[in-house]
């Protein structure tokens, strides 16, 4: 069979490797073999390099004025703290192996011993706290920049707390829009805690059926702009909220696996709706502004006619209380408003779907090292998780991002730089 062929590797740095003949005799008829010039029978090798560890002898050239006699010594490379032992690379990359492969701190103990480096879990927490303390900064006006967004996506998911003898349910919030993405890990699913996470948005915000989205959005015209609990003032929120679809569409499948012959109805109707929008990106091709347009005028043309035809089916339908597909309809009868804000703009997608992508790798690695030990622990997995995400999500080199936005830090206390002022990698490349 036919494979699909080599895959291009742009990213990968090249390293010319030329092979010659140690004996330059012809093996047909013993003759001597001439080189031909510039020409060469051309393939290429992927190799993997070994990660290796150096320690660095440091000599700082001492100096003597002959003037006055003052002494003085050259400057040493950057530390990751003044008079520590290891640099700035070496705790970005300890982030990056738990934060965005998941890799609990006493695996890498055990990855690094294997190749000469002895050092202990408490050691690599301690860098990564210094380096979460040199990025604090920048992920505070990370967190302004993307709630200054007008639209949008807020998601959840439970986080273990782990205690001593018990273990407590935490909840890791995301609110992810087009310039970055937020997390925050918070004791609390409740309006508090989503408030806190807002701060004050005021625009349209994305999310599924949970009710404490719509009860906040009721909240600004009830309680004001703004709400005291418990001493803490925090911006009440004011925003827009658009019913995801595909949470809508998730109790009509429910419906459907039981074997409600009502519910492929319905269901196909949703279908159509995800179909617009598939042309809509179809025809866009890859152009913001053109997929707005198309939206647009698709959403016009078909969209708002299946909207109504699934009110109206909804509406026409005699189920039985406790049915699955009675409580699917109940639930998007008690949505319509929400479900109908996408159709007057064209930049609010159809679900939230952003949101639960962005949260899928923090998820991975809850697995892998089951949650987090204390609140100081809960705040530095905030910050990665958010300039790691916020990075991907913007095509930045999470690395080469954390080394800069560190460096620039500590050179000048308070510094601020955010993934997009880094190149992203077709930047670099190019």
């Amino acid at each position: 069979q036919k494979g699909h062929g080599p895959t291009a590797q742009p990213d990968l740095p090249i390293e010319p490797v030329v092979c010659v003949l140690d004996d330059c005799t012809c093996t047909v008829c013993g003759g001597d073999l001439r080189v031909l010039a510039e020409q060469f029978e051309e393939s290429e090798l992927i190799s993997s390099v070994r990660r290796t560890f150096v320690l660095k002898e440091v000599k700082r050239q001492k100096y003597a004025c002959g003037g006055c006699g003052t002494l003085c010594a050259a400057p040493g490379p950057m530390r990751l703290v003044a008079g520590g032992r290891y640099d700035v690379g070496f705790a970005v990359q300890v982030a990056l192996d738990k934060y965005l492969d998941a890799m609990p701190l006493e695996r890498q103990v055990r990855k690094m011993r294997r190749v000469g480096l002895q050092v202990t879990s408490t050691t690599l927490w301690d860098q990564l706290h210094m380096l979460y303390l040199l990025l604090l900064p920048s992920f505070l006006a990370l967190q302004e920049r993307v709630r200054a967004e007008q639209i949008l996506n807020i998601d959840e998911t439970r986080w273990r707390m782990m205690g001593k003898g018990k273990s407590k349910t935490w909840w890791l919030w995301v609110l992810a829009g087009a310039t970055g993405v937020i997390f925050d890990l918070q004791p609390s699913r409740g309006s508090l805690a989503c408030k806190s996470l807002l701060n004050g948005f005021s625009g349209t915000l994305i999310a599924d059926g949970y009710t404490v989205y719509s009860s906040l959005e009721k909240a600004f015209s009830l309680q004001g702009e703004q709400l005291s609990l418990d001493g803490n003032h925090l911006p009440q929120p004011d925003f827009t909220l658009a019913m995801c679809w595909m949470h809508a569409r998730r109790g009509f499948i429910k419906a459907e696996k039981k074997g409600d012959t009502k519910a492929p109805e319905v269901l196909e109707l949703i279908g159509q709706l995800y179909a617009v929008e598939a042309l809509a990106k179809e025809r866009a091709q890859g152009d913001a502004e053109a997929l707005a347009r198309h939206r647009r005028r698709l959403r016009t043309q078909r969209s708002q006619k299946l909207i109504d035809q699934i009110q109206v089916w909804c509406a026409a339908q005699r189920t039985l209380p406790g049915t699955q597909l009675h409580q699917a309809i109940q639930f998007v009868n008690a949505r319509w408003p929400s479900l109908r804000v996408f159709l007057s703009d064209p930049r609010i997608p159809l679900d939230n779907g952003e949101a639960e992508r962005q949260i899928r790798n923090p998820v991975v690695g809850r697995k892998n090292y089951y949650g987090t030990r204390s609140e100081r622990g809960a705040r530095v997995a905030s910050l990665f998780f958010s300039l790691i995400q916020t990075c991907t999500s913007q095509g930045v080199d999470p690395h080469g991002y954390l080394t800069e936005a560190a460096t620039r830090a500590r050179r000048t206390a308070g510094a601020v730089y955010l993934p997009h002022e880094h190149p992203t990698s077709s930047s670099q490349r190019s």
